[in-house]
């Protein structure tokens, strides 16, 4: 890819943010402070007294822009690729193992990881109220590009660009970041024949990594051809272009090496209310309904700001840009700012930028239908609160899960971004959980590989313990 890509998406093939959970495990109330984390009343009903999570972590993949034909996510692993050729028509739809692109109107790529630390949760009780209090650690990485103006569909095609096009706005955010979370959840209204529980993370958040990136109008390109030493070279001109860039990193670029520093700081708050329909003298309920607030905050970084505006820049065909070799991304900056403006320092803008979280409502409902049996739905929705925030992805999932003290297993459907569905689900034996949202192209070929998604983590909890252990261990209610 070239650099006047780069110039005229600005990045756009990093993006915006999405989160991505393991929601048929969540739902599972034995998940304890893993469920805490989507849903914070849920480690109220942990029939655990406590809970600890060593480790966890869940990777999600979605995109319409590239696609890998007739492969499966396990595949790659000792599988060689080759790109598409249309000279000697090998493409995705004729050929085994080709990287090949979709070459729609609009693309949208998503990527997380998010890893679960240390971790526990405890119940307590305070003058007769019972309380649970957890501690979290965690560290997210996610990015993700909505509804990008594909400009590069037609170099994939390996079509001349139309003489005029105008490039729709486009809005771009990265963040990568650490959160060390304090979880609160206990019982209110004591005398309802419903059990109503009330919960809350709140979260002290570390930004180490983040990338921000707004064009605030329709960006102008204009192809000519011009003669460049007697070859008739195709030019590409930019007007009307209105960028704003913030960038911090931890990226040394004169050792290439990644060194962890804190660059950004903040905090953040999940809250939410769950009404139970107990079943007497049993772990299990007649049905559940939760709503909660997710990643209501924003973190403030430390970095640069650079602002990009003006008309006729030649982002094709520009020796200063194509055949220069760039050390850093501020060397980049400086040397944009000079082409746009005759000075390397006149984009800079100051050093303080701040980038919201992926704020979420997260909707759940659950009804047994069986002994330790359940049906469940879950719809979040994303609500960006401020001006650069994180976006989370739109998901309806709805799951059968088997909850029990040593084994719990579940199967889902999934709604993705209203557009998309996948097929997943999770298996929890004793400390091992595994599961996916997306299980599917993780072990099949499939025509076109563009997404997956796996789960894994490991718990101690106190699987080897049983309901009538405990039971004959709580105190007596009798008059």
């Amino acid at each position: 890819m070239s650099k006047y890509y780069i110039i005229i998406f600005a990045i756009s093939i990093s993006s915006i943010l999405l989160g991505q959970e393991n929601l048929p495990f969540t739902n599972d109330h034995y998940s304890g402070i893993s469920g805490a984390l989507v849903s914070p009343t849920l480690t109220f009903l942990n029939p655990n007294p406590w809970d600890i999570n060593v480790v966890a972590e869940d990777v999600f993949l979605q995109n319409d822009y590239v696609y890998i034909s007739q492969l499966s996510l396990l595949g790659l692993r000792n599988t060689p690729t080759r790109s598409r050729n249309k000279i000697k028509n090998i493409n995705g739809e004729n050929t085994a193992n080709v990287v090949d692109f979709y070459n729609t109107d609009f693309a949208n790529y998503h990527f997380s990881s998010d890893i679960l630390g240390p971790s526990f949760s405890k119940k307590i009780a305070i003058k007769q109220k019972y309380f649970t209090v957890g501690l979290f650690s965690r560290l997210r990485t996610q990015t993700s590009a909505i509804k990008i103006d594909n400009y590069l569909k037609y170099g994939n095609q390996g079509f001349v660009e139309p003489e005029f096009y105008s490039l729709k706005p486009l809005q771009i955010n990265f963040m990568n970041w650490a959160e060390l979370g304090l979880n609160l959840a206990t019982e209110i209204f004591p005398y309802s024949e419903y059990q109503w529980i009330v919960g809350a993370n709140l979260k002290y958040e570390i930004g180490f990594d983040a990338l921000q990136v707004n064009s605030t109008s329709p960006i102008e390109l204009h192809r000519t051809s011009e003669i460049t030493n007697g070859i008739d070279t195709k030019t590409i001109y930019a007007s009307n272009y209105n960028i704003e860039v913030n960038l911090a990193t931890n990226y040394n670029f004169d050792t290439k090496r990644y060194e962890y520093k804190q660059k950004g700081k903040g905090f953040g708050i999940d809250f939410g209310i769950a009404v139970v329909d107990p079943i007497e003298n049993s772990d299990d309920y007649y049905f559940k309904a939760s709503a909660h607030i997710l990643d209501f905050g924003k973190v403030n970084y430390e970095g640069e700001k650079h602002l990009f505006a003006g008309n006729n820049l030649k982002v094709v065909n520009n020796p200063n840009l194509e055949n220069t070799k760039f050390k850093s991304p501020t060397q980049y900056f400086q040397l944009l700012s000079k082409e746009i403006y005759g000075n390397e320092n006149a984009s800079f803008q100051g050093n303080d930028f701040q980038m919201g979280l992926p704020t979420s409502i997260h909707l759940n409902a659950s009804k047994n239908v069986g002994e330790q049996q359940y049906i469940n739905t879950d719809w979040i929705q994303r609500i960006p609160v401020f001006e650069n925030s994180l976006k989370r992805s739109n998901i309806f999932s709805a799951s059968y899960t088997v909850q029990k003290p040593v084994v719990g297993y579940g199967a889902s459907v999934s709604l993705y971004e209203y557009q998309n569905f996948q097929f997943g689900g999770y298996f929890r034996i004793g400390p091992l959980i595994v599961g996916s949202s997306n299980f599917l192209p993780l072990f099949f070929n499939q025509k076109k590989l563009h997404s997956g998604d796996f789960y894994l983590a490991l718990k101690i909890y106190p699987f080897w313990d049983n309901e009538m252990k405990r039971h004959r261990r709580a105190n007596c209610n009798c008059d």
